[in-house]
């Protein structure tokens, strides 16, 4: 008809469309006007007054074409310009082209140069039969911009503020019952984000996504990709830094079921180099009782020290683990089913980790844990060396026997320490109400005094230690002792009885305990300390002991010449000045002042010193009550006789640690 016009004298025709529309979009208002009036190829104009698509509202439409050709087989207008309003989109008058095939009843339209969101936005539509599809180029769009049109559109987006800038194309594709795919390349520029709480941050990002979701009846699906190549990103309580050489790339694909709230992750690949690579695929139920329903965790390679501090740190900071040096290499799997780890199977390569405050540490280690199950299953675990607090460990290789929450050893254990043997006879590890629980059972070979002392930074001491550690269990952030701790030291015995240690591992730990001493030798336990020589034995006990972050805080201790002692009682000058000053007796300027000055050592019948510590004071006593004091040293009835009486009934805690630390350091005790 159109053609037919344009062959007779018609200047101008106008068709009124009035109302149209379907079930989700409704057109008012619509009009197309066209002009033969001037010279050349005819004019075009369509007029919209307002376009509801949905819940998105547009008015004001305007398709204007001064030259369009108009043939026999198509319209095509390849230079028009379009104008339209919404309350996301603004249109003045930029450029757009149209065609429309009358036999193919192909419609291509295109419009460029559309403010949206501080950039600008190119749209192609084309139409073929019952088939369409909506191409949208974001030129450096603002994101805040785009999460403000998506709030307005009723998306929530997570109460975030958001800047950095978008680019990319975005792909809706759909037929006349509805949409059938949706496709996306898209890239950020020095994008970020961030929440009120800080707990959610990003800066400067550089993001690259492809992918599609696509309609499967009331489910969707969605494959896609995300490389992120610069800035930084925190989620409390992980910290991610990305570079050319540090950078993430994951590629997804998964369903969404949202009648059912369920989402199944199929498979989902990642690669971080020089941290972790592998895969995985979930099932989770976002707002359950146990989000995670299932997980398989498949770790190609992880790298020691970048897994650690990227992926495990964050999350153990604050604990025992929460400062490490690590380095080494691992893989494995892990299964998790409703919230619960079902099985883990892991190989640990050259494996190296070591506490920055020196309570722990093992190097190179290797071996298979497998983890889990109804049967027990064998682990294996081999290792060159290993510490606890400053005890250095020899190599050894263990056999344990795994099951679903517990580890036991399958067989003894000997493990070097220093020039003896640490025989563990029975080790037990599980989990108890999601707390950890151990039981170990062990005895020490003699081990040289000079070696341990040496390690643990002590003054060099002789002779031998070693002695028995029996069912000691960790059990509710406790470790107790199941019988007496013994330890042969100085050529006697040290016992302990009624150990209770409270959270060893925690911030604060509390220990409580008596110690108990039996015939020590004093010539060498006083020349170790370079307290001064003293020769005899020494009894003692410490009741009621109690400690805070391995600092006593209350105990009754004493000490003294056992009654049927029959050895040699020998005491120096200088044995006599530092007991003299722990006590406060003054008995150095006696000594200087007298004949007594000429004598290297003296005889005594028994020496002792009692401590009470509550509230920082400590209560002091000795062997036996004396005239206004108490003896620390009772000498011999026969001539050269020293006592040493001391005075002070009450020391302050802190300043009698400051006399120790001198007397030990070779230092001149100062009385307060």
């Amino acid at each position: 008809m159109l053609v037919c016009v344009s062959a007779v004298a018609v200047e101008q025709m106008r068709l009124s469309l009035g109302t149209l529309g379907s079930g989700t979009w409704a057109l008012q208002g619509g009009s197309l006007t066209i002009d033969w009036s001037q010279p050349g190829r005819p004019a075009l104009t369509a007029q919209v007054a307002s376009l509801d698509v949905g819940a998105r509202h547009i008015e004001n439409i305007s398709f204007t074409c001064q030259a369009f050709d108009l043939g026999v087989r198509a319209v095509d207008c390849p230079h028009g310009q379009l104008s339209l309003h919404s309350d996301w989109l603004t249109a003045n008058a930029v450029p757009a082209t149209l065609r429309y095939d009358f036999v193919s009843r192909e419609l291509a339209v295109t419009a460029g140069g559309l403010a949206l969101a501080g950039g600008k936005l190119r749209l192609e539509f084309h139409q073929a039969g019952s088939g369409w599809q909506l191409d949208a180029d974001l030129l450096d769009v603002a994101l805040a911009g785009i999460a403000g049109l998506l709030q307005k559109a009723g998306v929530n987006t997570g109460g975030l503020e958001y800047q950095g800038r978008i680019g990319g194309r975005f792909t809706v594709q759909g037929k006349a019952d509805g949409l059938t795919k949706m496709s996306w390349q898209l890239a950020t520029r020095e994008a970020g984000y961030s929440n009120a709480e800080g707990t959610q941050a990003g800066q400067a990002l550089v993001l690259a996504s492809r992918g599609s979701a696509s309609p499967l009846g009331e489910d969707w699906r969605v494959q896609a990709s995300l490389a992120a190549t610069r800035g930084m990103l925190y989620a409390e309580p992980v910290y991610l830094e990305f570079s050319d050489k540090q950078h993430l790339d994951l590629s997804v694909d998964l369903r969404w079921m949202p009648t059912r709230g369920e989402l199944s992750v199929a498979s989902l690949v990642f690669d971080q180099p020089g941290v972790v690579n592998g895969s995985l695929s979930a099932g989770l139920v976002p707002a359950g009782d146990k989000p995670l329903r299932k997980l398989d965790l498949n770790i190609g390679a992880a790298w020691l020290p970048g897994l650690y501090s990227t992926w495990l740190q964050p999350w153990l900071a604050g604990t025992a683990l929460g400062k490490l040096d690590t380095e080494g290499r691992l893989h494995g799997r892990l299964a998790v089913r409703d919230g619960r780890v079902e099985s883990l199977d892991m190989q640990l390569e050259d494996l190296s980790a070591r506490d920055h405050d020196g309570q722990f540490g093992i190097g190179q280690l290797d071996g298979d844990v497998h983890w889990g199950g109804d049967t027990a299953g064998l682990s294996t675990l081999a290792w060159k060396s290993a510490s606890v607090y400053r005890l250095q460990f020899g190599a050894a290789k263990v056999a344990l026997e795994t099951r679903a929450d517990s580890v036991k050893l399958q067989s003894p254990l000997v493990v070097p320490l220093f020039d003896g043997e640490l025989h563990i006879d029975a080790f037990e590890l599980g989990v108890n109400a999601g707390q950890p629980r151990w039981l170990l059972d062990a005895m020490l070979t003699p081990v040289s005094m000079r070696a341990v002392s040496g390690a643990l930074g002590w003054p060099p001491l002789s002779g031998t230690l070693s002695g028995m550690i029996p069912r000691v269990r960790y059990a509710q952030g406790d470790l107790t002792l199941g019988g007496v701790l013994l330890v042969q030291a100085f050529d006697g015995d040290i016992t302990v009885r009624n150990l209770d240690i409270r959270q060893p591992l925690g911030l604060v730990p509390r220990l409580r305990g008596d110690v108990r001493i039996d015939n020590l030798d004093l010539k060498t336990l006083t020349e170790a300390f370079s307290f001064g020589r003293i020769e005899g034995r020494l009894d003692g006990q410490v009741k009621d002991l109690y400690m805070e972050a391995w600092k006593p805080v209350a105990f009754d201790a004493a000490f003294s010449t056992p009654p049927d002692d029959d050895s040699r009682h020998r005491i120096s000058q200088r044995a006599v000045d530092n007991i003299s000053n722990l006590g406060g007796a003054g008995m150095a300027g006696a000594l200087s002042r007298s004949f007594l000055r000429f004598l290297e050592d003296f005889p005594y019948q028994r020496l002792g010193i009692r401590c009470r510590l509550a509230n920082g004071v400590c209560h002091m006593g000795g062997v036996a009550p004396a005239q206004s004091g108490y003896y620390l040293v009772q000498g011999r009835w026969l001539p050269p006789r020293l006592d040493v009486i001391g005075y002070a009934s009450e020391v302050d805690w802190s300043s009698l640690l400051d006399r120790l630390k001198a007397i030990t350091a070779g230092a001149a005790p100062v009385v307060r």
